[in-house]
């Protein structure tokens, strides 16, 4: 007898649902709730772009190794290629090292590490054009000047490069190297 007398007892409404709500209502609240959602996202975004949180990699200063380390590899493989920082490090001089961007300065093609099969100089792949492997000076073109490089730094027995210095230059002379300690 119970289960008949819940079912014939009628359910009451709640007040908030007796209130008819037009089609226009709906579209408006749903129309300014999307537009509330793009401007926020909209500034967020904003404010992520203006305000990078950490700049590493290219553009910033790379830790290219210890000093140690650095001269080791030089020694056996007589390059280093930083791919975070976009760079070669190449032996210029016996205790000395330079940092070139990897970009030949032709048409800004990726040029490859420095091969054997070229008695160790690196010529870019688009063109042609021929560098020393152990200073990334021209030798012949169509590039008219050498590879650029980038500042060195020793820092508490590391090899920082700094890449967000691009110094273009005309020539290679022994000061653009930097001593390895």
């Amino acid at each position: 007898m119970q289960a008949s007398s819940h079912a014939g007892q009628s359910r009451e409404r709640l007040p908030i649902l007796d209130q008819k709500t037009s089609r226009r209502k709906v579209t408006r609240y749903g129309l300014f709730g999307l537009l509330g959602a793009f401007t926020g996202i909209s500034a967020v975004a904003t404010y992520k772009m203006l305000y990078p949180t950490k700049v590493t990699g290219f553009g910033a200063k790379v830790n290219a190794g210890t000093v140690a380390d650095v001269k080791t590899l030089l020694a056996g493989q007589k390059y280093i290629r930083n791919s975070v920082g976009r760079f070669y490090l190449l032996p210029a001089a016996p205790d000395a090292a330079i940092a070139v961007y990897w970009k030949c300065v032709h048409l800004g093609c990726t040029v490859p590490a420095p091969s054997p099969a070229l008695d160790g100089n690196i010529q870019c792949p688009c063109h042609g054009s021929l560098y020393n492997g152990q200073t990334g000076a021209l030798i012949h073109g169509p590039a008219t000047h050498p590879l650029d490089y980038f500042p060195i730094t020793i820092d508490n027995g590391s090899v920082i490069v700094d890449t967000g210095k691009v110094t273009v230059r005309q020539d290679y002379s022994p000061d653009q190297a930097t001593k390895l300690g």
